[in-house]
């Protein structure tokens, strides 16, 4: 009997179209290019692009389950917590951002996906998770700060989230144009941190920065 599937990846792990686990890579990455808000150039299939994160950790599963069930080698033999971390902080993102930086219609939801995103980084780097804990305090002091100026616009938060977004994008996608947008203006944000105290936040970013040498987690 033929059993329907939901996942599209599985269905191509069943149909034997995808084989290996770069083959699952690349074909969750063309997914992604067709519905990421920002290659689509809209949010028309965002929730379908949430979607995929989870349909990837379904599928990885899937596809190591399948290989050991035929007695093939595999080399997945743990989660991507990096990658994961990124996830939970794409979620927070969309979350927050339908409400111009006043998250309490989804709070709860912000509060499990941040928890989340804290075991996450800690299995991941055991030394970030503190520091990462006190970076969101601050960001979140930074983007409840209240409309300053004649433009009445939040000027440190406006300018720290693309930064944000641009390091999420790129280990979701593996698109080396986020990497490079993520250092625009990357000096005069740092400094501005800096000038308001913000230590931690500073920190945090710092380090994430410089890791994106070491590649995209989508591609690991």
């Amino acid at each position: 009997m033929n059993v329907q599937v939901s996942n599209l990846l599985i269905k191509l792990i069943r149909e034997d179209k995808i084989k290996t686990s770069e083959g699952l890579k690349s074909a969750y990455r063309t997914l992604v290019l067709k519905t990421h808000p920002d290659a689509v150039g809209s949010d028309k299939h965002l929730e379908s692009y949430l979607e995929l994160s989870n349909q990837y950790e379904e599928a990885k599963t899937y596809l190591t389950r399948s290989r050991q069930t035929h007695s093939i080698p595999t080399d997945d033999r743990s989660r991507n917590h990096r990658l994961a971390f990124f996830r939970q902080l794409d979620l927070i993102e969309s979350l927050e951002m339908p409400y111009a930086f006043h998250p309490e219609e989804n709070k709860d939801r912000i509060l499990i996906a941040k928890r989340t995103a804290m075991a996450e980084i800690s299995n991941w780097k055991k030394e970030l998770g503190e520091l990462y804990e006190e970076a969101d305090r601050e960001y979140v002091s930074i983007k409840a700060e209240k409309p300053m100026g004649p433009y009445l616009k939040h000027a440190l938060a406006l300018n720290i989230r693309p930064l944000v977004h641009n390091l999420i994008a790129f280990h979701l996608t593996g698109r080396d144009l986020y990497a490079k947008q993520a250092r625009q203006n990357l000096s005069g944000i740092m400094h501005q941190l800096v000038e308001n105290g913000y230590d931690a936040l500073r920190e945090f970013l710092s380090l994430i920065i410089v890791d994106v040498k070491n590649g995209a987690a989508i591609l690991e």
